[in-house]
């Protein structure tokens, strides 16, 4: 008996898409589809957050590009990765919101890179000050990504200094997908 979940949707059908031609062994149903390490290629039956992945084998790289940078913003805009004032390090939001983000960056296609901006708030003492701020900040987002299991030749890092506006909006690192 196969058994589905919400987030097996394909090649849980009882077809062979994502799998190799054979049938399931006893036991082993939606064993295979979270793992990693075989083939780099989003198959199918791969368990990803909201979908993403799911679909054709080899689906549309720019599809997923394209829905991957919507659920970064879509997060960025309800908990965004933020920073108390004059610092570079991460407030508890920041550090839940960036274990979210290395869970979705997780689920992306290998050849996916990914851009770590950082952002200061109006009022810090020069510009120098702004950009090495925002780079510190850039670069600790990067740093806890790492950790999580994110390889670090797929962030780039950038520090783009004061963003203006309000200041509490604009103490912020931003991850884009290139």
């Amino acid at each position: 008996m196969i058994a589905c979940t919400g987030a097996l949707l394909a090649g849980c059908a009882g077809g062979p898409e994502g799998g190799s031609g054979m049938p399931p062994q006893q036991g082993q149903e939606g064993q295979q589809p979270g793992g990693a390490g075989q083939g780099g290629e989003a198959q199918g039956g791969e368990q990803t957050p909201g979908g993403m992945g799911a679909g054709e084998q080899g689906g549309d790289a720019a599809q997923a590009k394209t829905e991957l940078q919507g659920k970064l913003d879509q997060l960025a805009q309800s908990t965004p990765i933020t920073f108390d004032p004059d610092s570079s390090e991460l407030n508890d939001q920041g550090k839940q919101t960036v274990t979210q983000v290395a869970d979705l960056l997780k689920s992306a296609p290998q050849e996916l890179k990914f851009t770590v901006s950082g952002f200061t708030a109006s009022g810090t003492n020069s510009d120098q000050d702004s950009q090495q701020l925002s780079q510190a900040r850039a670069q600790a987002v990067a740093d806890q990504l790492a950790q999580a299991g994110i390889g670090a030749d797929r962030l780039q890092v950038s520090g783009q200094g004061d963003a203006g506006g309000d200041p509490a909006s604009s103490r912020k690192v931003e991850v884009k997908v290139q």
